[in-house]
């Protein structure tokens, strides 16, 4: 296989990998086939990927696009590149490679985007982390899953933060650096309710007041406990295993409503955003409203007026004002006779 050379252009016609897909890359989901060597320490070269359902990609990270590949990209659903494709660096800590490679070819463009291009990892990175998630997995390891609270260095990360011992995360295509005393929830926790258009703020504040008050009740009974207060008659046996039980029911209840909060502050966001748009459009309604009724009466008045202006015939058909009746013994128009028999007088 020769050395690497970029591509004249991002478009990769199907006839140039289909034997790769057909024969070289295999069926399995993970499969990968290296059509382009990578360059030590600069980026990992052109990469096919077999993904799930037969969906294959094809990754370039050593491929930087001009304005003319971006064109294309806008206009063939197959390919795509990301904010930094081709030229970001990886995310992880002391690693020089590329870490966003530009998509040459993605066989179900309709499908989510493969973490190896939103995930800021080069290749190798991507890959050995995805190992790890996987040999966790098995071991059914305390990973951080959806649900579930951590605190501090005990996160997996995607490498250590500079000068405070703590780790370095990708959030919202954002390298985050966290304390190593800092606390993520990670979604719902044990049975908290995400908000829903049946639970809003009304019954997510229910919700958050009763678990306050079992948090304030959980905190009190763990205070006097660990510190040997005689709660009754007997004096309580204070042991490790208790104060950490103790320990994880109240940092559950906080856990909850902390995330609860989050919620109601979110749904209240979201109904100020739903009233103040519902009051713009009755305003817009209004104001047309009231436009075209203005455009309506200006427009009756300019006509009344333009048949004024030009003399527009009167209902007995002349030119004019209309006229009331000729005086008794005045002289009728022309063309008009008088009918003296119209005319009775009572004695």
């Amino acid at each position: 296989m020769s050395g690497y050379q970029a591509s004249p252009t991002i478009f990769l016609r199907p006839e140039e990998f289909a034997e790769d897909a057909e024969s070289r890359l295999g069926r399995a989901n993970g499969n990968t086939y290296q059509r382009k060597p990578g360059i030590s320490n600069v980026h990992d070269g052109q990469i096919m990927i077999r993904l799930k359902k037969k969906r294959f990609i094809i990754l370039d990270y050593g491929f930087i696009p001009n304005d003319h590949d971006h064109e294309i990209a806008k206009a063939v659903p197959h390919i795509s590149i990301p904010n930094g494709g081709g030229t970001s660096k990886c995310a992880t800590k002391d690693c020089p490679r590329i870490g966003v490679p530009v998509l040459l070819y993605d066989s179900e463009p309709n499908e989510p985007m493969s973490l190896y291009l939103r995930g800021g990892l080069c290749f190798s990175c991507q890959r050995n982390l995805n190992e790890k998630r996987r040999t966790q997995r098995k071991r059914k390891s305390d990973g951080l899953t959806v649900g579930e609270v951590r605190i501090g260095g005990g996160m997996p990360s995607i490498g250590s933060a500079p000068g405070n011992g703590g780790s370095r995360f990708k959030f919202n295509d954002q390298i985050v650096e966290l304390n190593p005393d800092a606390v993520v929830i990670n979604g719902p926790v044990d049975g908290a309710r995400t908000r829903g258009p049946d639970y809003r703020c009304p019954e997510i504040g229910s919700d958050l007041l009763r678990i306050a008050s079992e948090l304030s009740h959980e905190t009190l009974s763990l205070l006097q406990h660990s510190s040997g207060v005689q709660t009754g008659m007997e004096q309580p046996v204070v042991t490790t295993s208790s104060v950490n039980a103790m320990y994880q029911k109240a940092f559950l209840s906080v856990s909850k409503a902390t995330f609860l909060l989050t919620q109601w502050k979110a749904s209240w966001d979201e109904n100020i955003a739903a009233n103040i748009a519902q009051t713009t459009a009755a305003e817009a309604a209004t104001a047309s409203a009231n436009f075209d009724s203005r455009v309506l009466d200006e427009a009756v008045a300019s006509a009344t007026a333009t048949m004024h202006a030009e003399g527009f015939p009167d209902q007995l058909g002349f030119p004019g004002h209309a006229q009331g009746p000729p005086a008794l013994g005045g002289p009728l128009p022309a063309g008009t006779m008088q009918n003296n028999n119209d005319r009775h007088v009572e004695i």
